[in-house]
C-alpha cells in the first residue's frame, strides 16, 4: 500500500500501534528523515535491528527474549541519536512498570552503543496516546490538559536517565494527529527545540 493511501486511513479508536506509527510517520516521512532502526508494535513480530553505520545499514538479529523497546531511530547529526520510545495508552501505564520500561530502553541503547560504537547519544522517550475520540469542546480541551499536567508534574520526580526524558502526547483534532511535549528539566534544550520543529 503507498504511502498517500495509508494516511487517509483512519482507525477506530486511539491505541498504542497508532501512538507508535504516528510518532514514525513523523519522524521519518512527515516532518524530517530519521532512518527506523526497529519497531516492535503490540503483537508484531519484527526481529531484526538495523543500524546506520557509515551511511551503510547493517542488520542484527533480536531474540523474542531480548529486552526491547517499542520505537528505536537513528539520526546522524554531530553524534549519533538514537531516539529510543516505549509506547503506553496512558501515562500511569508508564510509571507502573517504569522500571522494566527504563530497564528495557536502557538495555536497547546499550546493545546499539556496542554495535554502533563511535559517539552516539540517547533520546528517551514516553510516547502516550490520548485517546479522545469522540470528544468535543470542553471535554476534549479537560482530556488533554489533565494528562499534559499530570506528566508535567511528575516527569521530574522519576529517577534520573542519560540525557533526561521527552514525554509526547499524541491525540486526535478535527481528524488529525496532533503532538504535546514535555521535557525534563535535564533534557537537552538543543534537542527540545529540533522535537518541537518536527512535532508542533
Amino acid at each position: 500500500m503507498k504511502f498517500e493511501k495509508i494516511t487517509k486511513l483512519h482507525p477506530r479508536e486511539f491505541t498504542e500501534e497508532c501512538v507508535l506509527i504516528s510518532a514514525y510517520f513523523t519522524l521519518n516521512r512527515i516532518r524530517d528523515n530519521w532512518f527506523l532502526n526497529y519497531i516492535n508494535v503490540p503483537g508484531g513480530a519484527w526481529q531484526e535491528l538495523k543500524i546506520l553505520k557509515n551511511q551503510i545499514e547493517q542488520r542484527f538479529y533480536i531474540s523474542k527474549k531480548e529486552r526491547r523497546a517499542d520505537l528505536v531511530m537513528q539520526k546522524e547529526n554531530k553524534t549519533s541519536l538514537f531516539y529510543v520510545a516505549e509506547a503506553k495508552e496512558f501515562f500511569r501505564q508508564i510509571l507502573s512498570e517504569r522500571k522494566k520500561i527504563d530497564n528495557s530502553m536502557k538495555s536497547t541503547f546499550n546493545r546499539i552503543k556496542k554495535l554502533k560504537g563511535g559517539n552516539v547519544k540517547p533520546i528517551y522517550s514516553y510516547t502516550i496516546g490520548i485517546d479522545t475520540t469522540n470528544l468535543k469542546g470542553e471535554l476534549f480541551n479537560e482530556t488533554i490538559s489533565n494528562e499534559l499536567s499530570y506528566v508535567r508534574r511528575l516527569i521530574d520526580k522519576l529517577p534520573l536517565i542519560e540525557g533526561g526524558r521527552v514525554c509526547i502526547l499524541a491525540y486526535w483534532r478535527g481528524g488529525q494527529t496532533k503532538f504535546s511535549l514535555v521535557f525534563s528539566k535535564s533534557f537537552s534544550r538543543e534537542l527540545a527545540e529540533m522535537f518541537k520543529r518536527t512535532f508542533l
